[in-house]
């Protein structure tokens, strides 16, 4: 039997991995939920249409917001992609545009369908895009029960790959040739692990003393990057759309591929951004990185950070 794959909330960021899923020819099922049920039926004939020109088949369906889950007893991943994101245009300084600003509303969906994914007997792997990532994965897993390795998100992986854009356009090199992470946070308190970043192989910190560039320019270009997107359009969906449909894509094809996910660190006791590697089983193991010792700071900066996001809404 093929995969299936649900998407609960299919606003720019959850059509945007829907359409990616059904490209790829990843699932043989997708199951779309969404509280706009117009919204949801919308995509499930648009995707179909989609279709016509594509060389493999999904089964598009939509399920109503108030029907029975039960369909998802069955279903391999969920993507929970919900939320109600309002981003100021032009305005960086605006508390709105901070991830935490969405904590509110994202925990409460969370509360709403958490209950409702359980109910349905799903047991497979969730993948939560959903901002503050961090903590809405640790929501996600408490109120769901399920085990702590069959829930992760998106964490810091987009960041690292806004990280590596910075870097390949600094040096004039392919993206695909800069490797290493951006962790902790999805927010305010990640940072670049420069110890873990490299060109072909050669050490960004040499290589960066070699060609006289400011590391911390850099890793402000990466950040900047996200907010020349939201603030450009109001939203982010292509980069984070494909970031998604890459670890779905890792979980169905059990790949045993690392990312920089949000995942439970058992030291601090809290879900964040750091190694994370993914297979059918959800994450299978957690590679460890040779940390600065200001490096180990910051991440730990960052996990007292989420902990204490997480107490707001507890």
């Amino acid at each position: 039997m093929g995969n299936k794959i649900a998407i609960i909330g299919v606003g720019h960021v959850g059509s945007t991995v829907a359409t990616n899923i059904v490209t790829a020819g990843i699932a043989q099922e997708l199951y779309l939920i969404d509280e706009q049920d117009k919204i949801a039926r919308a995509d499930e004939f648009d995707l179909f249409d989609q279709q016509a020109y594509l060389d493999t088949t999904t089964r598009v369906k939509f399920i109503p917001y108030h029907d029975d889950w039960a369909a998802l007893r069955d279903v391999d991943v969920i993507v929970f992609a919900a939320g109600n994101i309002k981003i100021v245009l032009g305005n960086p300084n605006d508390k709105s545009n901070n991830r935490v600003g969405e904590l509110s509303n994202s925990a409460r969906i969370v509360r709403e369908v958490g209950p409702r994914i359980k109910a349905s007997g799903f047991h497979g792997t969730m993948v939560c895009i959903s901002n503050p990532c961090d903590v809405i994965t640790q929501l996600m897993q408490k109120v769901t029960g399920l085990p702590k390795q069959s829930v992760l998100g998106t964490g810091t992986s987009l960041d690292t790959a806004r990280l590596h854009r910075a870097v390949a356009v600094a040096l004039g090199v392919s993206i695909s040739d800069v490797a290493g992470y951006v962790i902790g946070e999805h927010g305010e308190t990640q940072f670049a692990a420069w110890s873990s970043v490299s060109v072909n192989g050669r050490p960004m910190t040499k290589i960066a003393q070699e060609a006289g560039l400011d590391l911390d320019d850099l890793e402000t270009q990466a950040r900047m990057g996200g907010h020349v997107v939201g603030l450009g359009k109001g939203f982010t969906n292509y980069g984070i759309g494909m970031t998604a449909l890459t670890i779905v894509k890792a979980v169905v094809n059990d790949e045993h591929r690392t990312f920089p996910a949000t995942s439970y660190d058992d030291h601090f006791g809290v879900y964040i951004g750091h190694p994370t590697t993914v297979g059918a089983a959800g994450v299978l193991a957690q590679p460890a990185l040779d940390l600065t010792a200001d490096e180990e700071t910051k991440y730990q900066k960052s996990a007292a950070a989420i902990k204490h996001n997480l107490e707001s809404v507890k």
